[in-house]
């Protein structure tokens, strides 16, 4: 039988109605593919684009760095701290990174070892990967992820212990032995290391998994953007690292919940699901600033509801996240960066902050006080942020018997601000400050009556302060000498040997750029107004060919270094004693660059009896020598007038 094939039309290819329906499929096909991607991405699509260009702002960071890569590097630096060849984790984990493309997966021991091999042989990081064309990102990207933990600190310890405190800590921590009472003789202790605290108290435990990037449901289907940490309510919660506090209050998804923003404005911490009816410490505020270990509130199970104070959370947990801001802009914007905080959680549980009840208020405080300086506070450009984080930084507890003493550091004064620099300020802003020193009843006083407190126990006058000038510039004797006459203070000028040498053979008396003579340096020594002291001859010079200020250069020898310092330094104390009739007493570090190797050097070969830095906070002065070494000093900028810039001083030294 023969069969006749029909052509049926309906299935024609060119069919409207076939077209509409692959159209149709293709298009539904199309829809759930980007979905599906999207739901798998933290953040929009764009935020995931790594900066193509150094001017371009980050978008998205994927910090994926295992804990027991942060252990080692951390250690590394640490230990290698005030080192020839000090190892800096962050530059060694952007190295790895951008050599693996952010997938540590990939990570091999022995690149690692490789890479520290050539950075000992004295190889610069920036030559070794400069093959590397994403490290610079990583390195922006790591460092606004790690910047704020490693560093210089104080903190006290109970004097029976030193092992309290900060566990992770350099060898070389040098220790102030005076004590004071905080629940039992302690006493301060300078060290660097991990400054960055566990957000959960010491002697609290708690249970955690990696679950950054899990489904939520309440209100819409959504990514976990943080880490949980599943502890009991009530538990004390700690600042991670020292910043402003930015908000608290109810929110429908976190509850009761305080965010903290680091100084530098890097990172953002935001602490959620509180306890109910008492979530926060009670002297937390927006606008408060607090110091890395404080106790800022109390764990609970908040939120989930568009109601307050409402427990909806099944599990007791702080959840707590790390926001990165690379952009003012997106801090509030879809695109988002948030940091998985898993790694970094079980790192900083090397470092809890121990805390006591008050019998009276039933608040938990910190036990012991921490103190920090205030690297990252001279390009704030938030005003109000800066002299609240100068306020925390600087505010600590004086030990027993001691004396507080801020040391200002001015450079040059002009006539009017002319100059845009941060280490100039006007004459009127000059006269200003010295008002109110007077008004505030201050009394400036030169490094001599410190020794002479030290050595003889002369009394210092009831609020000393130090006012000094660094390099010594012309307008130094042009417009500050003459202010300083006319309210009858004291000042040091720390002076830089050759360009004065050079300054007196020319003779060019210009405000903006000129250093002092001799002659001119001869006369304000002997109004008995002005101390002279050292601040190097020939190596204030940072230009990255050659040494660090005062520091010993990469590959030189511990003799020559020493040799070199002696004659550098020993030149101009021959120098200005010579020209003035004044020997130097104290060394004032170029830039502020200190190492531990130049102190017997400083110290016992040419005889200083104390040395001033740029390190940020208030001075506690004791009958110890050692209390005049590392002096610390508080910068002077231009832009905040007396009462504002005084006012950071305030928390640690009270006026009457």
């Amino acid at each position: 039988m023969k069969v006749k094939w029909k052509k049926i039309k309906y299935f024609g290819f060119r069919h409207p109605k076939l077209l509409k329906m692959i159209a149709l499929g293709a298009f539904t096909l199309a829809v759930a593919f980007i979905l599906l991607v999207i739901n798998a991405l933290p953040v929009n699509l764009p935020a995931i684009q790594q900066k193509t260009s150094d001017s371009e702002t980050i978008k998205w960071v994927d910090f994926d760095v295992p804990y027991s890569l942060l252990e080692k590097t951390m250690y590394m630096d640490i230990e290698t701290y005030e080192t020839e060849n000090h190892l800096n984790w962050i530059e060694l984990l952007a190295y790895l990174g951008a050599k693996y493309g952010g997938n540590f997966k990939n990570y091999k021991e022995k690149d690692l070892k490789a890479l520290v091999e050539r950075l000992n042989q004295g190889e610069p990081i920036e030559i070794i990967a400069k093959d590397l064309k994403l490290y610079n990102y990583y390195k922006e990207a790591y460092t606004a992820v790690l910047g704020g933990f490693l560093g210089e600190f104080m903190i006290q310890v109970p004097v029976d212990s030193k092992e309290q405190g900060n566990a992770i800590n350099s060898e070389n921590a040098e220790t102030n032995e005076s004590g004071t009472e905080t629940d039992g003789n302690v006493m301060w202790q300078s060290k660097y290391g991990l400054k960055a605290f566990s957000p959960i108290a010491q002697g609290y435990w708690y249970n955690d998994f990696d679950d950054f990037g899990a489904g939520r449901s309440y209100g819409y289907n959504r990514k976990h953007f943080g880490h949980d940490l599943m502890i009991g309510i009530g538990t004390p919660i700690i600042a991670v690292e020292s910043g402003i506090v930015e908000a608290t209050g109810w929110n429908q998804y976190g509850g009761w919940r305080i965010g903290i923003r680091s100084f530098d404005k890097k990172r953002y911490y935001y602490y959620a699901h509180l306890r109910k009816d008492r979530p926060y410490a009670a002297d937390l505020y927006v606008g408060k600033a607090v110091k890395a270990g404080d106790v800022i509130g109390y764990s609970g199970r908040t939120g989930y509801s568009v109601k307050e104070n409402v427990n909806n959370i099944d599990t007791p947990h702080l959840h707590i996240g790390m926001q990165l801001i690379f952009d003012e802009s997106l801090k509030d914007s879809p695109n988002q960066i948030w940091v998985d905080m898993y790694a970094i959680t079980r790192l900083l549980s090397k470092n809890k902050s121990p805390v006591f009840q008050s019998e009276e208020t039933k608040e938990y405080y910190r036990k012991y006080q921490f103190s920090e300086p205030s690297y990252y506070l001279e390009n704030n450009p938030d005003k109000e942020s800066k002299e609240k984080a100068s306020a925390a930084l600087l505010a600590s507890a004086a030990p027993e018997g001691s004396i507080p003493l801020p040391i200002i550091m001015y450079h040059g004064i002009m006539k009017n601000n002319s100059i845009n620099s941060k280490f100039f300020v006007s004459e009127k802003t000059f006269e200003n400050d010295l008002k109110y020193l007077q008004e505030n009843h201050y009394t400036p006083i030169h490094i001599k009556d410190l020794i002479h407190y030290v050595d003889q126990g002369t009394p210092l006058p009831e609020h000393p302060v130090i006012i000094t000038f660094d390099d010594g510039y012309y307008n130094n004797y042009l417009y500050a000498y003459p202010l300083l006459k006319k309210y009858n203070m004291k000042a040091v000028i720390s002076i830089i040997g050759n360009v004065t040498d050079k300054s007196s053979e020319i003779n060019d008396n210009n405000a903006q750029y000129s250093y002092l003579t001799w002659d001119q340096l001869r006369e304000m020594a002997d109004s008995g107004l002005i101390e002279i002291q050292n601040h190097t001859y020939d190596m204030h010079e940072n230009n990255g060919r050659g040494r660090q200020g005062s520091l010993k250069k990469q590959g030189e020898s511990e003799e020559d270094y020493a040799q070199a310092l002696q004659a550098d330094v020993g030149m101009l104390q021959s120098k200005i004693t010579e020209m003035t009739g004044q020997t130097p007493t104290a060394f004032t570090y170029p830039f502020g660059f200190v190492k531990d190797n130049s102190k017997s050097i400083l110290l016992e070969d040419i005889g200083f009896r104390a040395t001033l830095t740029c390190y940020e906070r208030i001075n506690y002065v004791t009958r110890d020598p050692d209390s005049l070494y590392r002096l610390k000093r508080i910068l002077r900028p231009p832009g905040s007038s007396s009462e504002e810039f005084f006012r950071t001083i305030a928390p640690a030294h009270t006026l009457p």
